[in-house]
């Protein structure tokens, strides 16, 4: 477009730089969505992992703006200063006492025996003595137990059966070449210790014992089946509470469709985690789903109506319609979930607002934090409640108050493809579940129950790789139930696992209950079969 042109046609050359001018201020919106795109994936691959904030830091990163922008001043002259001496604290670190448990065997030094006698040729008297003790280490000791069944036979002339012989004891799994005790250290080792079954083959083998992964994956397959009754037994008294912290974690599955290579074989399960607050008991139940479909929660809390505490994922909304009247389920929401999106804000996009909203939630958690100290001793729930739905008008409503404030006035004018704007939406489109806790005592602010249950699945995915099947997968999650429900209750995993293994075969239903780990009673020595 010539000059003539451009003095001729005033209008249509506004009208050109008008779009020319939000052409450029799109771009600039887009290019700061993915500068802090950028950002947040380089902290992810590279960065700190920890979302720890200081409230203080606001002040700091104004300051060093501030700074930053200033001209730079003249050099002031150098000042010698004293400073006082001081004295530093150590803290001592001597050898810790060896527990009394512990079989003490004794190892006896003695002098040579013409250094007893004396001068006089009379025996040295003896006056005490000094023990010294070091801790010893034997290494996993293999034998074969042998179950000898002796056989009685009839002579033939009298009447009765010719051979009878006693049965076998009754076993967990029949047929195992594992004994009840190699059973639960393998389960131990693999989903408590997150050894991998290659792992612990090397390990067998120095022992001169080769035991396949293959055969031990069978083993803990059957083993992980047979555990179901227990484990319905853990979920029932975790419905019982009403109020279940639920969440989920992928974990990769290998496809038993042969004709593909193993790299095409590999497909995204799901391994869900449900768990007891605090408060409520040490209950934790796993479940395997080969998909992440709203029908893997669904068929889980078929039989259940109460609370869940969970994320924003979008399943767990069909839980929450009953449409037929009936008592349902009433879904909580997470404040570690919406603290995560500002705190991405804070650290890829808007530092000024998504610092201000992570300092309000640490606000809500110090008013949490204060409350679990000054009750942590209290045992009367219902004195805990009362003081915790007080506390909780006082103190934690104002502050959410804020914080919908904030919410209202920055969505609007904020970019919804931003850091800072998907936090927003995240708050507001769930603030109705974010803020039922404040009214209901025995639930928590966030779902960290049930993340913290989930935790090790990722540390352990990391050395298994991969489920080999459906079956293994559902009996991975009877076993992590199980050993994590322990864990919670401050049982030994391995003696809890070994009488259980023992002792499930020839239970009834009806006493389940006192195999549970928090009625469980550890066996004597002399009660050992």
């Amino acid at each position: 477009m010539n000059l003539e042109t451009i003095i001729s046609q005033p209008a249509e050359v506004l009208i050109l730089l008008q779009k020319q001018a939000e052409i450029i201020e799109l771009n600039a919106k887009e290019i700061k969505t993915l500068n802090e795109q950028l950002e947040w994936l380089k902290r992810q691959l590279f960065g700190r992992k920890s979302e720890r904030f200081n409230p203080d830091q606001k002040s700091f990163d104004f300051l060093i703006e501030a700074i930053e922008n200033r001209p730079p001043s003249e050099p002031e002259a150098a000042v010698e200063t004293q400073v006082a001496a001081h004295v530093r604290k150590r803290t001592p670190h001597g050898r810790s006492i060896l527990p009394d448990h512990l079989e003490r065997v004794i190892v006896e030094v003695d002098i040579p025996d013409e250094q007893k006698i004396l001068p006089d040729g009379s025996e040295r008297p003896r006056i005490g003595y000094d023990d010294s003790e070091k801790l010893v280490y034997e290494p996993p000791r293999f034998h074969v137990k042998v179950t000898r069944r002796y056989k009685y036979g009839n002579p033939g002339d009298i009447e009765g059966p010719g051979v009878i012989q006693a049965p076998l004891p009754e076993t967990l799994i029949p047929r195992c070449l594992a004994d009840d005790t190699l059973l639960a250290h393998v389960a131990v080792s693999k989903f408590g210790d997150h050894l991998p079954a290659y792992r612990l083959e090397q390990i067998f083998k120095r022992s001169g014992i080769h035991i396949s992964r293959q055969t031990m994956c069978g083993w803990l397959i059957a083993l992980g089946l047979a555990l179901w009754p227990l484990v319905g037994a853990i979920k029932r008294e975790l419905f019982r509470i009403g109020l279940v912290y639920n969440d989920d974690t992928p974990i990769d599955l290998l496809e038993a469709d042969e004709r593909k290579p193993e790299s095409k074989r590999i497909r995204t399960a799901r391994m869900w985690v449900s768990s007891a607050g605090p408060r409520d008991g040490p209950w934790t139940v796993f479940d395997f789903t080969v998909t992440r479909e709203a029908e893997g929660p669904k068929q889980f809390f078929k039989d259940y109506s109460g609370k869940i505490v969970c994320d924003a994922y979008s399943g767990y909304g069909s839980l929450a319609e009953t449409g037929d009247g009936t008592k349902g389920i009433v879904l909580y929401g997470c404040w570690a979930h919406a603290r995560r999106y500002f705190f991405n804000a804070y650290k890829g996009g808007d530092r000024k607002n998504g610092a201000e909203f992570v300092a309000l939630i640490k606000l809500l958690y110090d008013v949490e934090e204060s409350l679990k100290e000054k009750y942590k001793e209290e045992k009367d729930k219902e004195i805990i409640y009362k003081e915790i739905l007080a506390e909780r008008q006082e103190k934690s409503r104002p502050i959410l108050d804020n914080i919908k404030q904030k919410i209202d006035v920055l969505l609007p004018i904020t970019p919804p493809k931003s850091l800072l704007g998907k936090a927003l939406n995240y708050a507001a489109n769930y603030w109705d579940r974010l803020i039922r806790y404040v009214d209901d005592p025995q639930a928590s602010i966030d779902n960290n129950s049930a993340e913290n249950a989930i935790r090790p699945i990722a540390l352990g995915r990391k050395n298994w790789l991969f489920i080999g099947s459906r079956e293994s997968g559902e009996a991975a999650a009877n076993i992590l139930s199980i050993l994590c429900t322990c864990k919670r209750a401050g049982v030994e995993p391995y003696a809890y696992l070994l009488d259980v293994i023992r002792r499930l075969p020839s239970m009834k239903t009806s006493e389940l209950d006192s195999l549970l780990p928090t009625n469980w009673v550890k066996p004597q020595p002399a009660d050992k079969p």
